[in-house]
């Protein structure tokens, strides 16, 4: 995977790609203020003997994680968020590096990695659990706070099979030119309505941390090739007007791209237009041929996609407009929710 700038990197964006006959990758990553952005990089790892792959993103809850938990060797301030996502994403990393061979063969004999991944996290957490007091009390404080969203592949003929492993508030995505953008996690909020999520902005029940018990919940999924996966952190889908905008976002910059390079660079422009938080993606298209198959396979759905649920014309009041995104939510839901884990029990839909 190829960094396209680390200059970029330095002014708090960065944008990574690849792309060769049967595989495209970029990943993308912001900072709302450069230098204090608590998102890990974005993660994108593909095992070529075995056709398995991982792409997650990692955002630390700043919220709850505010406290100062670690000064780097410069004498820089790092709060609990801001170490607690890169802690969970290097366990990431190391984790699927030791067992992707295994896996990769033996797909269906891996059920556990929700638990393997889990405890190795709960690990990591303590280790780097910070020794300092801290002045923040209360029953939102966590220590080392983070969000993750991972989808594990592996390709296998004529199909992708996916395991998605999450846990808080970051997506994991499939997309397809037939059916769009389809969830492959369920946020750990009590409101699971991707519309009232957007207008009210839930607590989490629950993150990975280092203080507190945390669950990462385990889905799975087969989709026939080729198709593409998607991570994404709350910042690029928790601030548009209607949860059908991100796919508008992803399908716009796809249909402008020249390349893998180009598509990373004009998602991270649009995402720095309309976020208020930090924001990283990371997504792999497989199966297809080179970028312009892939480009090309979109076409119809971005046109689709585009007009019914992006505004065009004059602009709304804003009683039409609440109207109007009642009516894209509800066109756009079902399609969306398709693949989704079932809420759990108390869970609001």
């Amino acid at each position: 995977m190829r960094l396209a700038s680390s200059a970029e990197a330095e002014q708090g964006h960065a944008v990574w790609y690849h792309q060769d006959a049967s595989l495209v990758a970029a990943g993308v990553w912001t900072e709302r203020r450069a230098g204090a952005g608590e998102d890990a990089e974005p993660l994108l790892m593909h095992h070529r003997p075995t056709g398995t792959g991982l792409i997650a993103v990692f955002d630390g809850s700043g919220g709850s994680g505010a406290a100062i938990a670690h000064e780097s060797v410069d004498g820089t301030p790092r709060t609990g968020a801001w170490v607690g996502s890169r802690v969970a994403r290097a366990t990431s990393e190391t984790w699927f590096a030791e067992t992707a061979a295994a896996h990769g063969h033996d797909y269906h004999g891996h059920d556990g990695d929700a638990a393997a991944l889990g405890d190795r996290m709960a690990r990591s957490m303590s280790v780097m659990r910070p020794t300092r007091p801290t002045r923040l009390i209360g029953r939102i404080r966590r220590e080392l706070p983070t969000t993750m969203a991972a989808l594990r592949y592996r390709r296998r003929g004529g199909t992708v099979r996916c395991r998605a492993l999450w846990a808080g508030d970051s997506r994991a995505y499939l997309l397809t030119p037939g059916a769009g953008l389809q969830a492959l996690t369920r946020d750990h909020t009590d409101e699971t309505d991707a519309l009232d999520q957007l207008l009210q902005d839930p607590p989490m029940t629950n993150v990975i941390c280092a203080d507190r018990p945390f669950r990462i919940d385990q889905a799975d999924t087969e989709a026939r090739l080729p198709c593409v996966l998607v991570c994404a952190t709350d910042g690029f889908f928790g601030y548009v007007d209607t949860p059908a905008h991100f796919e508008c976002h992803l399908l716009r910059e796809l249909s402008d791209a020249r390349d893998a390079a180009d598509w990373a660079d004009l998602l991270r422009a649009r995402v720095t237009g309309y976020t208020a938080d930090d924001a990283s993606l990371s997504l792999v298209a497989v199966g297809y041929r080179d970028f312009e198959h892939l480009r090309g396979a979109f076409s119809r759905r971005t046109d689709d996609v585009l007009r019914a649920h992006w505004p065009d014309g004059p602009r709304l009041t804003e009683p039409e407009f609440r109207s109007w995104r009642s009516r894209s939510w509800h066109e756009y839901r079902p399609g969306y929710e398709r693949l989704m884990p079932p809420a759990p029990d108390g869970g609001r839909r």
